[in-house]
C-alpha cells in the first residue's frame, strides 16, 4: 500500500474513535487481527475483542478524544503514530482485575501505536504503548508518579 493509503487507513480509525463508533473502529482491523495493549495481560485477538475493548473505553470515557501528535512514520506496511487521549472518567472502566467505578476525573494520556496493515488496508497486528499506571493515577486510584 502507498504511504497515503496507509495514512488514510490510520486516519479512519482515529475518526471512528472520535465519532464514538466502536463498530467502525473495529472494521479497520482484519477479522483475525492481534492487538498488544499494556492494559491486558494477553493480546486482544480478533475484531470482536477489539470492538469490545473500544466499547469499554467509550463507556468509561464517553467524551474520549484522540489526537494524533506530529507526523505518522511508515516502514513498509507498518505505520507508527503518537497520540494523546483526553476524556472524563464518567462510566465504569473495565480492567482485567474488575471494573473501576466512575470517578469524574479528567485524564490526559500520551501514547504511541504501531499498526501493521495487510494489502486490504486492515490492521493485522498492532502494538500500543501508553502509561497505564499514569492513567490509573489520573482517575484517582493510585498516587501520581
Amino acid at each position: 500500500m502507498s504511504t497515503i493509503a496507509l495514512e488514510n487507513a490510520f486516519a479512519r480509525a482515529v475518526e471512528a474513535v472520535n465519532a464514538h463508533d466502536a463498530e467502525a473502529f473495529a472494521a479497520t482491523y482484519a477479522a483475525d487481527a492481534v492487538v498488544h495493549d499494556p492494559f491486558y495481560p494477553q493480546p486482544l485477538k480478533g475484531r470482536a475483542a477489539i470492538e469490545q475493548d473500544m466499547v469499554e473505553l467509550l463507556r468509561a470515557f464517553p467524551d474520549a478524544r484522540f489526537t494524533v501528535v506530529g507526523p505518522l512514520l511508515q516502514n513498509g506496511g507498518t505505520v507508527a503514530g503518537e497520540y494523546t487521549l483526553r476524556g472524563t472518567h464518567l462510566g465504569p472502566l473495565a480492567t482485567p482485575a474488575g471494573e473501576i467505578p466512575a470517578t469524574g476525573n479528567s485524564v490526559g494520556n500520551s501514547g504511541a501505536v504501531f499498526s501493521t496493515f495487510n494489502a486490504d488496508g486492515e490492521v493485522i497486528e498492532e502494538r500500543r504503548y501508553y502509561d497505564a499506571a499514569g492513567l490509573i493515577a489520573q482517575i484517582g486510584l493510585a498516587p501520581a508518579t
